[in-house]
């Protein structure tokens, strides 16, 4: 299989950032999530890497609900957490989910742990999400830039945090970067395509 490694660009400030990937960048998001996503720094590999963006967590936080999100209420709300989380807003980011049943809520909070290196917590989220809806396509385009993933016959976001626990001694490889990229990529856009009726599945 022929992988495609996300191409980084390197900063003044000397940290990475993932060029967005032809898919990802054709999606047509408001403008402050397209401002959002030129000015962070993805992926977010833990609560302190990249270090927090404090004006790009108060810009998320204090936003419009119509600027997060297409529709108001939990599909608005699931989308304020992932970008806070993607700021380094991770106690922001939990308060949110940590509030919510949903299908979508239990996967964010399951990524929120797993960057926090609470691992058996974001085993524990992962399995009670099931299979996410967007998992599908996540595995689609990780696959291509992962053998690890592309050994598995479907995604598995408890694999990945295997793969994030062990990166804290082994390091951060370029294909961990890769799948995290494509994990939050996904997951955006499928939060901001889906319909609203479709954003109220609790988990149990």
């Amino acid at each position: 299989m022929k992988r495609r490694w996300l191409r980084r660009r390197h900063d003044t400030t000397g940290s990475y950032t993932f060029a967005l990937s032809s898919e990802y960048s054709g999606m047509a998001y408001s403008a402050f999530i397209t401002d959002f996503l030129h000015q962070a720094q993805l992926p977010r590999l833990s609560a302190q890497d990249p270090l927090p963006d404090k004006q790009l967590i108060q810009q998320v936080a204090e936003a419009d609900e119509h600027k997060i999100a297409p529709a108001t209420g939990l599909q608005a709300s699931c989308t304020r957490s992932l970008l806070l989380f993607a700021g380094g807003g991770i106690d922001e980011a939990h308060r949110i989910v940590q509030e919510m049943s949903t299908t979508d809520a239990a996967y964010i909070h399951g990524v929120i742990h797993r960057a926090d290196d609470d691992f058996g917590n974001a085993r524990y989220w992962f399995r009670r999400a099931r299979m996410h809806p967007a998992g599908a396509e996540m595995y689609r385009r990780a696959a291509a830039n992962s053998l690890a993933i592309a050994h598995q016959p479907i995604w598995d976001p408890v694999l990945v945090t295997d793969m994030v626990e062990r990166s804290r001694t082994a390091g951060v490889t370029e294909e961990l970067r890769a799948i995290l990229t494509i994990e939050f990529e996904v997951l955006l856009e499928f939060l901001w395509t889906r319909t609203p009726l479709s954003a109220t599945g609790f988990v149990r």
